[in-house]
C-alpha cells in the first residue's frame, strides 16, 4: 500500500467525504549511488564557495532571487515563508468540467484519492456519477506550502486527482511555430489512409519498458554473481582547511582538463 500524502475532506455543495491522497505512480527508474573507487564509500554532496574556496555550513546560507543576469535579490526565510499559503484541510469541487476540454499540455502529476473511514459510500455514489456523466471536478488546494490546481475525475472504481499546470507555466506554441508550409492534397490523402491502417485501440499493458527490465535484470545477475558491498556510515566531520584547499586544487585541475578536450 503506498503511503499517505495528504489527508483530508473532499467537499462540493453540501457534501464532504474523508479522503486521502496517494500517489499513482510507481517510477520505472533506476538511480545509482556516486561511490568513491577506492574504498566504496558513497560520495556526500557539500555547499562550496568558489570565492572563499571553502565548504559553507547550512545556517551560512541564504536564498537569491536572480532578478537579471548575474543580479539577486536576498531573500530571507521568514519572508518567504510568510508568503506560503495556508494549508488546505479540503478539496472543495468549485466546478465541473468535461475532462476532454482540457488539452491534455495542462496534465502534470497523477494520484489516487481514496476513501477514508465513514466516507465509502459516498465516494461509490460520487464516483459512479461522474463515471456515468464523464465529468470532472476542478478544485485549488494546498499541499507542502503550495496552492495546486488539480481536476478529481472518476478512474475505473476510484477516483483520480490529477494536478494541472496554471497557464504562466505552458509556454505558447505561437512562438517556437515551424514555417507555415501549405500541404498537397495527393500527399495529405497518403498520410491519412496510412493514419487509418495503422489504428489501433490503446492497451497500456501490451506496452513494456523493455529497457528497465533489462537493466535490473542485469543488476539482480550481478549482485548474487559478484556479490554486494555493506558500507557503514561515516561519521559526520569538520573538513580541515587543508582537504578544502586540496579540493579545490582538484576542481581547478578537472576544470582545466575539461577545457582542454
Amino acid at each position: 500500500m503506498p503511503s499517505k500524502i495528504w489527508t483530508g475532506t473532499l467537499s462540493f455543495v453540501m457534501v464532504s467525504i474523508p479522503v486521502e491522497i496517494v500517489s499513482a505512480i510507481h517510477p520505472s527508474k533506476i538511480s545509482y549511488h556516486l561511490m568513491h573507487k577506492e574504498d566504496n564509500s558513497p560520495i556526500r554532496t557539500r555547499m562550496f564557495c568558489p570565492n572563499d574556496k571553502k565548504f559553507v555550513h547550512p545556517e551560512h546560507i541564504v536564498n537569491g532571487y536572480e532578478v537579471d543576469d548575474n543580479t539577486y535579490v536576498i531573500v530571507k526565510e521568514q519572508e518567504y515563508k510568510a508568503l506560503e499559503p495556508e494549508k488546505s484541510q479540503t478539496i472543495e469541487i468549485s466546478s465541473f468540467i468535461d475532462l476532454k476540454n482540457i488539452n491534455p499540455v495542462y496534465f502534470d502529476k497523477h494520484y489516487y484519492l481514496l476513501p477514508r473511514k465513514g466516507g465509502s459510500k459516498a465516494y461509490q455514489l460520487l464516483t459512479q456519477v461522474m463515471k456515468e456523466t464523464q465529468k470532472a471536478g476542478i478544485s485549488k488546494f494546498v499541499l507542502r506550502s503550495r496552492e495546486y490546481l488539480v481536476i478529481v475525475r472518476p478512474y475505473n472504481r476510484i477516483l483520480g486527482l490529477m494536478v494541472l499546470h496554471f497557464p504562466q507555466e505552458i509556454r505558447d506554441p505561437q512562438e517556437i511555430l515551424p514555417e507555415n508550409i501549405k500541404a498537397e492534397p495527393q500527399k495529405v490523402k497518403i498520410i491519412s489512409d496510412a493514419l487509418k491502417k495503422l489504428k489501433t485501440k490503446y492497451e497500456p499493458e501490451s506496452y513494456e519498458d523493455k529497457n528497465y527490465n533489462t537493466i535490473l535484470n542485469f543488476l539482480e545477475n550481478k549482485a548474487k554473481e559478484q556479490g554486494t558491498v555493506k558500507i557503514e556510515e561515516p561519521a559526520e566531520e569538520e573538513i580541515s582547511e587543508m582537504e578544502t584547499e586540496d579540493l579545490a586544487a582538484a576542481l581547478e585541475e578537472s576544470l582545466a582538463k575539461a577545457k582542454s578536450r
